[in-house]
């Protein structure tokens, strides 16, 4: 359990000491690495988790067992475990008393010192799935006065009653209250510090309504604001600005999202909303501002809860969908679907939701959305009672047939300070190790070094960095297109993608498409950049668990390993299919080059989203500026900033 557990000052060293997986999850991969493939696990009312209140620990652990495997049975690559479903905890807290559905007592912790949330953590990661943390920020009750009465002495609600407000039946913490704001973002601090969660992640349940008892909080913090609907939504901001920040500062390669209601408002309220009509609007009911989120890139992932089927008369999935593709385009944030699994198997053949044809027909329409990377199913119980959802999942989820690269193989035992490429495609293009060319680029002086690397991102990287077999520059086709059918000639990528295809860099998938938003995985880069180097040897022993001499890119990550590029978490994992970040792919790429950051580099920094206290500056710098060097025994030093011509 020692490995689980981690404290501020590893985390703090985890950008020096590792190749973290991401800092923005983008898209969490399956199979290859291309879509985030997860499960909701509820544990509010003992949904799925656990099935009765236990103390025991074997029982929860035998049951925590049976999930997971069920989880990676179905081909899912992660799962997102209810946490906090009522100001409470499944795990040790300083903040929050136990869960009640755990135990069946606030005041009562599970026998023998058992930690549920470690042992999640532990058996997730060593099945290869990921663990996200599901918060609810506000809900203090489900079960209302009775409910209420029997809090935990050190609940904060009981502590802080002038923080809770009734509404209708059940309790709630007061949004209003920079205090409760304070208290949320502190117990996730806690939660991110002590545990190696792969994410964060934050449901619909924000204001429970519009006419909530808020006119107190209002009038003591409202000022300015004419509307207390406008105040409630800054509210609901804040929470999600600052809790993103410091979850961020605690662990830069955390995936931090958020599952609003699938509407954000209907077009006829809001011009900028989706083509529905007369349902819930999260916008107006939750005071949620779920679009303004994104349009941010205050969260690495949003996740609507399209809870509609396709063709629904006044709320159609397939316009829904397109809303939320449109609205994430071009904003670095990851777009996955929340699916209405709980709807199928309708017995009557005459129902939308008969068997699973509508799912299966979400699942194809999803497929045709480049924007949407991966979806997230509601619930665990649900799908492993549905013998035919199972099936489809198992069928659907099923590793991709194609590769990005053929199998490649191991590091020499004592890998050289910088390896010596091996030219890809017979000798028709290699990597350039021989100058320090500038192969980054940032955008209104901006980096994103938390947003996950593109496979468009990861072929332009490696174009800037390849040469012809005489050592001089790709030229590029810039009317080239690659021949894929979702890679349209004018696009920036598009003679990025027509090199990558030319040189058997990276190829597409058996569709016809080339995919060039979806997010590359650890796994992926690795293999990527494996092709450039001369692997003979067929050594597939990475050291990783997670990473078995069966794994299709075994060879890839044994190579990179062996040669220094990439080193694993603190439980010894490599985890393959997390996406990486374009800060971790640019100190990859480095190493892969032997290009090592000066400490003292002469160049200003040109990007405002990249402090010099980040962990990847250097690295950064050192891939965004052409320069002459000098080779030292302590490493290399700039001599001068090259301007290309």
């Amino acid at each position: 359990m020692a490995g689980i557990i981690r404290s501020l000052v590893s985390l703090a060293l985890a950008g020096l000491l590792t190749l973290p997986g991401t800092a923005a999850v983008q898209a969490r991969s399956a199979g290859a690495g291309e879509e985030f493939r997860a499960v909701w696990v509820a544990t509010v009312y003992a949904l799925d988790f656990p099935s009765k209140a236990t103390a025991d620990p074997e029982e929860l652990r035998s049951q925590t067992d049976e999930i997971l495997r069920g989880c990676a049975d179905m081909g899912m690559n992660a799962v997102i475990l209810q946490v906090r479903p009522t100001c409470d905890a499944l795990y040790p807290s300083s903040v929050f008393p136990w869960c009640r559905y755990l135990t069946g007592d606030q005041a009562r912790p599970p026998a023998d010192g058992f930690d549920p949330l470690a042992y999640w953590i532990e058996r997730a990661h060593a099945l290869g799935l990921e663990l996200h943390a599901w918060i609810n920020p506000y809900r203090v009750t489900r079960g209302g006065e009775e409910e209420f009465n029997a809090l935990a002495p050190n609940s904060p609600a009981v502590l802080h009653p002038e923080w809770v407000v009734k509404h209708e039946e059940n309790y709630y913490l007061n949004p209003g209250l920079p205090q409760v704001r304070e208290l949320v973002i502190q117990g996730a601090e806690e939660l991110v510090s002590r545990y190696d969660v792969d994410g964060v992640h934050l449901d619909d349940y924000f204001y429970p309504g519009s006419d909530f008892d808020d006119a107190a909080a209002f009038a003591q913090y409202g000022a300015g604001f004419g509307d207390v609907g406008d105040w409630r939504r800054e509210n609901v901001n804040r929470l999600v600005k600052e809790l993103g920040e410091r979850l961020h500062a605690i662990d830069p390669e955390l995936s931090y999202g958020i599952s609003p209601s699938g509407v954000w408002a209907d077009r006829r309220n809001k011009p900028e909303g989706s083509d529905t009509t007369g349902g819930y609007e999260s916008y107006n009911a939750a005071y949620a501002d779920s679009r303004k989120w994104v349009k941010e890139g205050w969260i690495d992932y949003i996740c609507p809860q399209i809870y509609w089927y396709i063709g629904h008369k006044s709320m159609d999935y397939a316009a829904i969908a397109r809303w939320w593709s449109d609205t994430a385009a071009g904003t670095g944030v990851a777009l996955y679907i929340g699916m209405a699994d709980y709807q199928a198997g309708n017995s009557d053949p005459a129902s939308p939701w008969y068997g699973v044809q509508a799912i299966q027909a979400q699942l194809d329409f999803n497929d045709t959305l480049p924007q949407i990377t991966g979806e997230v199913h509601f619930r665990y119980k649900l799908l492993a009672g549905n013998q035919q959802l199972s099936a489809l999942y198992r069928q659907r989820y099923a590793r991709p047939a194609e590769e990005p690269i053929p199998p490649s193989a191991p590091p020499s035992p004592t890998p050289a300070p910088v390896p010596t490429p091996a030219p890809v495609s017979g000798g028709a293009v290699a990597l350039n190790t021989a100058e320090h060319n500038a192969y980054i680029q940032g955008a209104n002086g901006c980096f994103r070094p938390n947003d996950s690397l593109s496979r468009a991102e990861a072929v332009a990287l490696l174009a800037r960095l390849s040469v012809d077999a005489q050592g001089q520059a790709i030229a590029l086709d810039a009317a080239g297109s690659g021949g894929f059918s979702d890679v349209e000639a004018g696009a920036w990528y598009a003679p990025y993608v027509a090199f990558a295809r030319q040189y058997g860099v990276a190829s597409g998938y058996t569709d016809g498409t080339f995919r060039p938003d979806r997010p590359v995985s650890r796994a992926e880069l690795v293999k990527l950049l494996s092709g450039y180097f001369d692997l003979s040897g067929g050594n597939t022993q990475t050291g990783f668990p997670d990473v078995p001499e069966s794994h299709w890119a075994a060879p890839a990550v044994a190579y990179a390993a062996g040669a220094g590029w990439v080193s694993g978490y603190q439980d010894g994992t490599f985890r393959p299919d997390r996406p990486v970040s374009r800060a971790e792919a640019v100190k990859l790429l480095n190493r892969a080059l032997g290009r090592s950051p000066d400490p003292e580099c002469p160049a200003a920094n040109p990007f405002a989203d990249v402090e010099e206290t980040h962990w990847a500056w250097g690295e950064i710098l050192e891939a965004a500026f052409s320069h002459t060097f000098a080779r030292t025994e302590e490493g290399e030093t700039w001599i001068e900033v090259r301007t290309e011509g």
